[in-house]
């Protein structure tokens, strides 16, 4: 494992609660007509996170210390700094309520409704912030077992329910976006193309292999991608799959206790109890790790000292932690909820994707062939497109 890199941070964000909800969602409202969704999605984050892993690796610098060196004029920095902080803070911080309520409806399931949401919230918070001032790394670690676990009924589930095979290969090659189904076709690509784990993953990368050859270490990393990121696309495929087998009335598909069933195939009558473990689970996983993101980019682009301590590092998760927590505790239903904070990351995605681009393209370091910068070009051409439809489409709504 060791020789594989830290591409499997990368795939932590594929479990989150946001995940399993978007997913399964879109099985349940769309069936397999959305499977293209993830394979693209998959494709496009490998692309995108070679160029910042290469960046970490091959230049020795994350995506916020690049941003430092490249901008040099003062005003020119201050307001593109100022657009990047605001969007990965914005981001983490939309992720943030979005973990927190897929958390909190996992407790819900799990206590039957008898603890008022507030106190299951709060409590979420608490365990958050602990795990983030303490570093209970163990904790970290046994929650994210608990979601892999979660993940292997998932498979399970998708092989032993009446999936429609010829529909979902179909769904998978074929490009479709069925009416009313564009807002799920961005949150698919935003809960798997994370704009924070462009920043995260160069930073982990510079770090894992600090003391490897740099060619043996590129090879590593893209041998781990070429295994953990498709694995995190067929846990996805495989949420979406189970969904598409679910029937469940019209107009309850928005409830997340609806969705419980979706594990019976391969759980039997625990399929509730293990859909809310592997809900909060994730969610706690996921509280945690958006506020480090946000910390540990914010912190490489304004130049402040590689410790954790640092009192604008902890400001940055501080503040990510509580903006989350207070909206969950003034949202509404935590799907609808959820599923749009997958869309803003969809519709922030092309300006991250294309600022990538162009560090990469500036970096002397980075030798990646002019094919495959026109091969990240595409993807952001595309999130571009996806994204500006969807503007259209809520643009037509408003009025």
């Amino acid at each position: 494992m060791k020789k594989l890199g830290t591409s499997s941070v990368v795939v932590a964000a594929f479990v989150g609660p946001g995940t399993v909800l978007t997913c399964a969602s879109a099985g349940v409202d769309f069936g397999t007509a959305l499977g293209w969704v993830l394979v693209f999605s998959v494709a496009a984050t490998f692309i995108l996170q070679s160029f910042t892993a290469g960046a970490g690796i091959l230049a020795d610098k994350g995506v916020g210390e690049a941003m430092r060196e490249l901008t040099t004029a003062p005003g020119t920095r201050a307001i593109l700094f100022f657009l990047v902080v605001l969007g990965l803070w914005a981001g983490t911080a939309a992720f943030e309520t979005g973990n927190i309520l897929g958390a909190a409806a996992g407790l819900e399931i799990l206590t039957g409704g008898s603890i008022a949401r507030t106190w299951i919230v709060l409590t979420i918070g608490a365990i958050a912030a602990a795990t983030l001032a303490l570093r209970l790394r163990m904790v970290t670690v046994m929650l994210t077992g608990l979601v892999a676990f979660m993940s292997i009924v998932f498979v399970a589930t998708m092989v032993l329910a009446p999936v429609n095979w010829g529909q979902a290969l179909r769904g998978m090659v074929v490009w479709t976006i069925p009416e009313g189904s564009l807002i799920n076709v961005l949150a698919l690509v935003g809960t798997t193309v994370v704009a924070y784990n462009l920043f995260l993953h160069g930073s982990t990368a510079k770090q894992y292999w600090a003391q490897t050859d740099r060619s043996i270490a590129w090879r590593g990393e893209l041998t781990g991608m070429a295994i953990f990121l498709p694995l995190g696309g067929v846990i996805s495929l495989a949420i979406m799959l189970a969904g598409s087998t679910l029937t469940v009335p019209e107009g309850s598909a928005r409830s997340v206790a609806t969705l419980a069933p979706l594990l019976e195939p391969a759980a039997g009558p625990m399929a509730s109890v293990l859909f809310g473990l592997g809900l909060f689970a994730a969610g706690i996983t996921s509280a945690v790790t958006a506020p480090l993101a946000a910390a540990h980019g914010i912190r490489e682009i304004s130049g402040w000292p590689r410790d954790e301590r640092h009192i604008g590092f902890r400001l940055v998760w501080i503040s990510v932690l509580v903006t989350g927590l207070t909206f969950a505790m003034i949202g509404r239903s935590p799907l609808e909820i959820i599923i749009a904070a997958q869309a803003a990351n969809g519709l922030l995605l092309p300006f991250m994707a294309g600022f990538v681009l162009y560090l990469s393209a500036r970096q002397p370091n980075v030798n990646l062939p002019r094919w495959y910068l026109g091969l990240g070009v595409l993807v952001t051409l595309i999130c571009a497109i996806l994204g500006a439809r969807t503007l259209l489409w809520v643009w037509g709504q408003v009025l």
